[in-house]
C-alpha cells in the first residue's frame, strides 16, 4: 500500500468524523502499517512500541477533524508516530522512584535528540520519494519492506503476478529510489 495516496481517503474521514466505526477500522488499517513501520524506526522495547502505536491512534482520532488536506493524511498519521515516539523516549528516561541516578551512570548509548530530529527529517525524506515511485512499485517496496513482509510466493498469488518477476521489479523500484534519493543529495553518506 501507499502512504499518502489511498482512494477514499477523504471519505473515509469524513465517514469516521460521523461516528461510523467501519471507516475508523478502514482508516487504520489504511495507515497502520505506516505506522508500526514508523515506530519501528526507533528502535523501542516491544513494549513501548506497542504503547506508543495505541498513543498514536489516539491522537490520530483526537485530531482527525483537523486534517485539512486528505491527499497527505499520511505523513501527517507519520508526524504523530513520531512525536509520540520521541516523547515516549523522554518519558522513558525519567529517573524511577527509589534509584538515584549519577550523571556517570547514566545510559549514553540511547540515541542523541539531535540523532533523533535528523532520523526523523530523513525518515519524512525517504518516505517522500518513496511516494514519488509509480503505485505498483511503491506498493511493492512497501509491502516487501515491512517486519511482517509476505513470502514472495504469498505475494505472488495475492496479487496475481509471477513470481519471477517480484525479485527483479523490487530491484528496479529500489534502484529508481536510490537514483531519486542521491539525485536529491541524500546518498548513502546522507544516512550515517
Amino acid at each position: 500500500m501507499t502512504i499518502d495516496q489511498y482512494d477514499g481517503t477523504r471519505e473515509t474521514i469524513r465517514d469516521a468524523l460521523s461516528g461510523d466505526t467501519h471507516a475508523a477500522d478502514r482508516f487504520v488499517r489504511q495507515f497502520e502499517r505506516l505506522v508500526w513501520w514508523t515506530v519501528r524506526s526507533f528502535r523501542l522495547p516491544d513494549a513501548d512500541a506497542e504503547d506508543v502505536v495505541q498513543n498514536t491512534w489516539l491522537r490520530v482520532f483526537e485530531h482527525l477533524d483537523e486534517v485539512r488536506d486528505p491527499d497527505k493524511v499520511g505523513s501527517w498519521v507519520a508526524t504523530i508516530a513520531r512525536r509520540e515516539c520521541l516523547k515516549q523516549m523522554r518519558v522513558g528516561r525519567r529517573e524511577v522512584p527509589g534509584l538515584e541516578l549519577r550523571a556517570e551512570q547514566l545510559d549514553d548509548r540511547g540515541p542523541h535528540p539531535e540523532r533523533v530530529a535528523v532520523d526523523a527529517r530523513m525518515n519524512d525524506l525517504l518516505w517522500q520519494h518513496v511516494n514519488s515511485l509509480p503505485g505498483p512499485a511503491r506498493d511493492l517496496v512497501v509491502t516487501l519492506s515491512g517486519n511482517d513482509a509476505p513470502a514472495y510466493a504469498d505475494l505472488a498469488r495475492r496479487k496475481g503476478i509471477p513470481i519471477g518477476s517480484i525479485g527483479p521489479t523490487r530491484m528496479r523500484s529500489l534502484r529508481k529510489l536510490r537514483v531519486s534519493l542521491e539525485g536529491n543529495g541524500l546518498g548513502a553518506h546522507a544516512w550515517h
